[in-house]
């Protein structure tokens, strides 16, 4: 049924949606309503006619309690008693792409898509396209056109009438908007049973089997535990300087390490101590008079010598 100011306008299902419409009316449609949200199935899809093309329409969607009662499926029967919750302001949902022109309008086939129903009255916070539906009771879809800041159009279609759900009761419903709706996956048969193997099939366990890295070595042989191997020692060879071993031997072993570390040893001992300490003493012992007159004296000037032709090819 259709309520118009404007005779000329009318609003109908799209052929496909109609039908479906139809058929789950027939069965005692029930909408299923989760906390999360969930799309309204069969979709919403007007086809509107009747529009000025040239002038510039909005397009609305609520939902509108069809009677102040409550239902309970009791012994495979829907039974009726008052409704005693306070029902509050209706929520208005303006369609997304705002303003057109009647013609953009009458062109394709207007869907609500967007919207998503809810059972808890926090989730309209989310967005403007949540609604907050009560459960067991029955409602009926309203679009409402608007010229401006005008009513021109209120459409009610009978049949699109449905009952909110947290669970379908009717199986043929179930099976047909499983069969037709792409989102409604959840209730397919082969959906239950891999839920039903996954949670008490046989061999089945609570505990997620753990994944065993096996870590082999670079020869390719299964690595062994080293707690009781002896460590081999360093192919460099043990440090010339035990107090040291934080510098490689390489730098221990050259010339001109040497030379900076005789003479620093040598204030050390030589000037006035700067760490007044028998420790250092024997750390830092004074060398000879020979040694220090040999170590500190200038290195030898070795001429240098000139590449062979081999050499200066090379670089």
């Amino acid at each position: 049924m259709s309520l118009s100011k404007m005779t000329d306008i009318s609003v109908s299902l799209s052929t496909n949606n109609d039908a479906l419409w139809r058929t789950c009316f027939n069965l005692i449609n029930e909408m299923n309503i989760t906390a999360r949200g969930r799309r309204i199935f069969p979709i919403l899809e007007y086809i509107i006619m009747g529009l000025d093309p040239s002038k510039y329409y909005a397009m609305s969607m609520h939902f509108e309690f069809v009677d102040d009662k409550k239902l309970r499926y009791v012994n495979g029967n829907w039974t009726e008693s008052p409704s005693t919750e306070e029902k509050g302001e209706t929520r208005f949902v303006f369609h997304k792409n705002g303003p057109q022109l009647g013609k953009s309008w009458m062109d394709k086939p207007l869907s609500f898509d967007q919207i998503r129903v809810t059972n808890r009255k926090s989730n309209e916070q989310k967005g403007p396209s949540f609604v907050y539906l009560f459960t067991q009771h029955r409602y009926i879809p309203v679009l409402t056109i608007y010229e401006g800041n005008q009513i021109v159009h209120i459409s009610k279609i009978d049949y699109t009438e449905f009952i909110t759900v947290t669970a379908y009761h009717g199986n043929a419903l179930n099976q047909l908007k499983t069969d037709n709706n792409p989102y409604a996956t959840g209730s397919r048969q082969d959906h239950r049973q891999k839920r039903q193997l996954a949670s008490g099939g046989a061999g089945s366990s609570s505990t997620p089997s753990k994944k065993v890295k096996i870590c082999h070595s670079v020869s390719g042989e299964p690595s062994t535990s080293n707690a009781n191997q002896i460590p081999t020692p360093s192919p460099i060879g043990a440090s010339p300087l035990p107090f040291f071993p934080m510098f490689p031997n390489y730098m221990l072993q050259s010339d001109a390490f040497l030379q900076q570390f005789q003479l620093f040893s040598q204030m050390l001992t030589q000037q006035q101590p700067i760490f007044p300490n028998p420790f250092v003493n024997t750390l830092f012992p004074t060398p000879p008079p020979e040694a220090l007159a040999q170590d500190v004296a200038s290195p030898v000037k070795v001429d240098p010598v000139e590449p062979t032709e081999d050499v200066a090819d090379d670089a």
